[in-house]
């Protein structure tokens, strides 16, 4: 009896295992990921042995030939491997890391780098660093110095030992010196690896910052700095040593606020002052182009640099290539053409310290639920359903957000419908068209003059040396000048390529590359310009304000040196994105024909502006901006004026076809990444 029980019960029991198991390996993966480790070669190497081989490089699938037909991603912004160029090419680069070990040990290297490096030309002294209070209107030092440095300026404390001497200390003796600059600021060593006192800015000035007091949220490598004011600081910097103010005077670009920057500029002046060739300091304007102002633009945030194909907000440049982020480092006239030359093999290292970055975790609760609602609307919601945004061209793709931004959700990811391989999740490779995204144009039309491409194009930054007929460099001035006549000729069409051709090529510009959304939640604010303050405001563009004031930290004694305020107090975690105060404002053409909403603005700063609104469009030299020296100016550089030129904050407008819950649900989906 109890054996014909069991017998009974023995197939059932078989079949509901199995079915149970079937179903178990048919459930959908999950629609959230919760991994809080984006970069995937640090994934990939966690708990594991140095000998433990890296993973493929999700973006080096980005290519030709990657698309699926019908697929709601089609990528157009293709990697270019410069390690293993294409034919002709022949790498002149140390191979990448192959191991966890080696990874590592290059991140260390370039994490290193970054800290301690002073990549760009010094311009004060730590002497006249010390004496700033002098410029500020206080005749004594005050006590609390490094906090209104980081006020005025837009830095934040540095998260490690970064030195400088005060003016009875020899920075040898006391391994720097006993002085700590904020983040963003370092002390020059000279080659032999001496202190020299010289204070200069650092990569991280333009891409760290913290939000989030020190109470509320640990430090985070690679948020982009929205804080700072670069023209405040080099108009400073330039005074403080008294000889360097005539500098102010120099057409350098001067950013116009607070968390952008014309640094993108220099693309302009490289080939005034280089033979781009060798590198060589060597003056001419044969190949100064200045046709077109690029206007201010953010810099973009490191911790995405591991899913973006190509670099620059217009998407120009493979991200393989590490020279375009030297372009300070050039500048720096202490340094010889071959010293330029071989920062290449630094910067490797500083690249991989930035692919090995991953955002913060958003700190509060999700709704899991809604946040899964708007993961579907993210990858499936077609913003062009039912005649919607009749009057934007569609770009490829199911007219989602992923189309452009790319796929997140792992059940997504999974779905050949979305991605050709899933392990391209979260990886943005789709440069929008200029029609379809129908942002603030400035940038985008910084290369477009074909001149200053082919310049770029047959330079050492576009990776010539890799042609097997580049030969050997010449470093000489005679040389180089001589050089510029035949390279000229063929910038302006009228002679053949001199100097060869590089795999690096600055494509012709035709829109904005989407950018990765990992730390999206963190990354206000938006677009490529920073003229919108919220989340919400990209998604519901009839909300955004069009001059606005961020929340400000209280001022010293004198009424001086506020600064933005980090804190979670100013930021909208419904929104995502800053607190701000929208600005009424009234036209008066009879004052300011061009400028709307100048009325706190510096006289100086509004006929700048108004020229700048008139001709920046057709020549770079006429985007200027006057250095900031009066508290009028330094004030009003904390306002953002979306009517200046290249601050516009329109586009990104086919998000009208969403309603308000589908905001809330996308928003509770992007503190998932």
């Amino acid at each position: 009896m109890r054996l014909r029980w069991s017998r009974t019960w023995a197939c059932p029991s078989s079949l509901v295992l199995f079915l149970v198991s079937a179903a178990a390996a048919a459930a959908p993966l999950p629609l959230l990921e919760t991994t809080a480790v984006r970069s995937p070669f640090v994934a990939a190497c966690n708990g594991k042995p140095d000998s433990t081989p890296l993973p493929v490089d999700p973006r080096t699938l980005v290519v030709p030939g990657v698309n699926k037909p019908g697929a709601a991603v089609q990528f157009n912004a293709y990697w270019v491997d410069l390690h293993n160029p294409p034919a002709p090419f022949v790498s002149t680069l140390p191979p990448n890391p192959t191991t966890c070990g080696e990874f590592r040990a290059s991140v260390a290297r370039g994490r290193n780098n970054i800290e301690t490096r002073a990549y760009f030309q010094p311009f004060t002294t730590s002497l006249a660093y010390y004496n700033l209070y002098l410029l500020w209107g206080f005749l004594i030092r005050p006590s609390d110095f490094d906090e209104q440095v980081i006020k005025r300026y837009g830095m934040a404390k540095a998260p490690f030992r970064n030195p400088y001497p005060l003016p009875w200390e020899n920075p040898n003796l006391t391994n720097g010196g006993s002085g700590q600059l904020p983040l963003g600021l370092v002390q020059e060593k000279d080659s032999n690896g001496r202190y020299t006192g010289a204070i200069s800015s650092s990569c991280s000035g333009c891409h760290d910052s913290r939000l989030g007091t020190e109470q509320e949220a640990g430090f985070v490598w690679g948020r982009t700095n929205d804080a700072l004011d670069a023209g405040l600081i080099q108009s400073d910097f330039f005074r403080s040593t008294g000889v360097g103010t005539v500098l102010q005077l120099a057409p350098v670009p001067w950013s116009v606020g607070r968390g952008t920057s014309d640094a993108i500029g220099i693309v302009d002046l490289l080939p005034a002052l280089f033979d781009m060739d060798s590198l060589a300091l060597a003056p001419s304007l044969l190949e100064y182009f200045p046709s077109h102002a690029g206007g201010q633009s953010r810099a973009p945030s490191w911790w995405h640099r591991a899913f973006k194909t190509r670099q620059f907000w217009d998407g120009a440049l493979t991200s393989d290539n590490v020279r375009s982020e030297m372009a300070f480092s050039i500048a720096n006239l202490g340094r010889t053409p071959a010293q330029r030359r071989a920062m290449t093999v630094e910067f490797e290292d500083n690249d991989n310290f930035f692919i090995s970055m991953s955002p913060p975790t958003y700190p509060k609760t999700v709704n899991t639920a809604l946040a899964e609602q708007g993961a579907v609307l993210f990858h499936e919601r077609d913003l062009w359903a039912n005649g919607a945004n009749a009057n934007i061209p569609k770009a490829p793709g199911n007219g989602s957000c992923a189309s452009c931004h790319g796929v997140y959700s792992p059940r997504h990811a999974a779905d050949p419908a979305y991605l050709p391989d899933p392990r391209l999740k979260g990886v943005a490779g789709v440069i929008t068209p200029i029609e379809t995204i129908r942002t603030d144009p400035a940038r985008k039309d910084l290369m477009a003059d074909i001149r200053k491409r082919k310049a770029w194009n047959s330079s050492f930054l576009a990776y010539n040396d890799e042609a097997p007929n580049h030969g050997p460099f010449y470093d000489d001035i005679i040389t180089s000048a001589l050089r510029r006549v035949p390279r000229s000729a063929y910038d302006n069409g009228l002679g053949p390529v001199y100097s060869p051709l590089g795999p690096n090529e600055w494509i012709s510009p035709f829109g904005y590359i989407a950018p990765p959304l990992y730390g999206a939640w963190a990354s206000a604010p938006f677009f490529h310009n920073g003229s919108v303050p919220t989340l919400w405001d990209v998604l519901k563009p009839a909300d955004r304000p069009s001059v606005w004031k961020r929340l400000q930290t209280s001022a010293n004694i004198l009424g001086t040196n506020a600064g933005y305020d980090a804190s979670y107090a100013s930021y909208d975690f419904g929104k995502l994105g800053w607190k701000v105060s929208s600005l009424p404002c009234a036209n008066s053409p009879s004052n300011d024909p061009f400028i709307p909403c100048s009325e706190e603005m510096a006289t100086a700063d509004v006929l700048f502006a108004n020229i700048a609104n008139l001709v920046a469009n057709y020549n770079s030299l006429a985007y200027q901006s006057p250095p900031p020296i009066t508290q009028k100016q330094i004030r009003s550089r904390m306002i953002f004026n979306t009517h200046f030129y290249g601050m516009g904050n329109e586009g990104h407008d086919f998000t009208q076809s969403l309603t308000d819950p589908e905001r809330w649900a996308l928003i509770e989906y992007m503190k998932t990444l």
